[in-house]
């Protein structure tokens, strides 16, 4: 196999798009960190005084739902920048992409079993091996599929929900779970190992399994397709249809994710605005984001944001160590005790100083850290790692 070189000209407005969706993800995650309500119901009445109700409702119609979907089509974007890179040089793209999706599957596995139970990577290197399936198939096709397996997905959810809507609201909070995440989260650190456990084995139960196929696979089939168009490389030949989609995934996200708000905001339709609401208004900032990016007065933020994407599997799982100091009783013990906007606050002073962290260290390093040893993994031989005037 060619050797890989560090520097390889990136796309940098994906590296921002990244860097961006990055804080998205850690606000949302930062509500299942704080307390167990995101997981076993109750959220609304836990954040229930006026200011608390309108930050989870931002978090909800802005974030919830929408930065996961905005990362897998970032995801399905470089699988296939990948698959076209190393086809290109001769190589066996697909033995390197399945080992790159094995390699990532073991890290979120460690990553879920060890440090947080809401781990995205495992998901990802499971899916994204079976995304590999579908990388020859023309585009138009990908968008098809895409779209299929999105509606399909929402649709066999909402025919699943309504018909017992009455029992689902009496059924959506438990309360055994939530005393029990109270008592081990706020404990020492074996306590908080067990409880970790037991949550990731109720996350990633065979129901969550069959969900992923059709809500993240769809994203990664998009991320593949908007590639294959073309529109990433140069937006400016694309901006009729760019503007075009933005337009109507707009549309969507405000018939889907925000108008169930005049009507109570019903639990069974929950599964159709996260998965057709919350992935319009990811398409949203992904299209407009590239717009941005390509215009000249946001270069220095593009620059500045593309760092923090550059050590995009670092910085997520350093928000994981933050947040676990931050919540657990192992640190300092704030679980179950802030407002939804100190929780806004910690968000913004987390991904603020990885802003710093990441200018900082892409001067003096080729890689992340773990970027570094996911790469060496991938492609077999070990990636220089420390700039030295290069």
């Amino acid at each position: 196999m060619e050797p890989v070189s560090p520097t390889r000209k990136r796309n940098e407005s994906i590296d921002a798009i990244r860097g961006f969706s990055l804080f998205g993800i850690l606000l949302v995650n930062l509500l299942s960190f704080h307390s167990p309500h995101f997981m076993y119901g109750g959220l609304r009445d836990f954040y229930s005084n006026g200011f608390d109700a309108i930050t989870l409702g931002f978090i909800d119609i802005f974030a919830q739902a929408s930065f996961y979907p905005l990362f897998s089509m970032l995801f399905g974007i470089g699988i296939y920048m990948m698959y076209e890179r190393l086809h290109a040089q001769g190589n066996n793209a697909m033995t390197v992409l399945k080992r790159r999706m094995l390699i990532l599957a073991s890290l979120g596995l460690i990553h879920g079993l060890f440090i947080w139970y809401g781990d995205i990577l495992l998901t990802y290197g499971v899916i994204g091996l079976l995304s590999l399936l579908f990388i020859k198939k023309p585009s138009l096709s990908l968008l098809k599929w895409s779209l299929s397996l999105l509606l399909i997905g929402a649709t066999i959810l909402v025919l699943i929900s309504f018909p017992v809507r009455e029992q689902l609201e009496q059924m959506s909070v438990s309360e055994a779970g939530i005393q029990v995440s109270y008592d081990h989260y706020t404990g020492n650190l074996q306590d908080v190992m067990k409880q970790n456990l037991a949550d990731w084995k109720y996350s990633n139960d065979p129901f969550m399994w069959v969900f992923s196929l059709f809500n993240i696979l769809p994203l990664f089939l998009l991320g593949m397709f908007l590639q294959k168009r073309g529109w990433l490389q140069s937006p400016d030949d694309h901006s009729s249809s760019i503007k075009q989609w933005l337009m109507f995934s707009f549309l969507l996200f405000i018939t889907i994710k925000v108008s169930p708000y005049l009507f109570g905001n019903p639990l069974w339709f929950e599964s159709v605005q996260d998965t057709i609401g919350g992935s319009a208004l990811s398409v949203v900032y992904l299209l407009t984001a590239l717009l941005f990016f390509n215009s000249r007065n946001a270069q220095m933020i593009k620059r500045i944001l593309s760092n923090v994407g550059r050590l995009s599997l670092s910085n997520y799982l350093m928000q994981s160590l933050f947040s676990i100091f931050i919540f657990y009783g192992i640190g300092l013990n704030l679980y179950g005790k802030l407002h939804a906007f100190t929780l806004v606050i910690i968000a913004l002073v987390i991904y603020s100083f990885q802003l710093l962290f990441s200018s900082w260290y892409i001067k003096r390093f080729h890689y992340g850290p773990f970027e570094w040893l996911y790469r060496s993994l991938t492609y077999g031989q070990r990636q220089r790692f420390i700039k030295k005037g290069d």
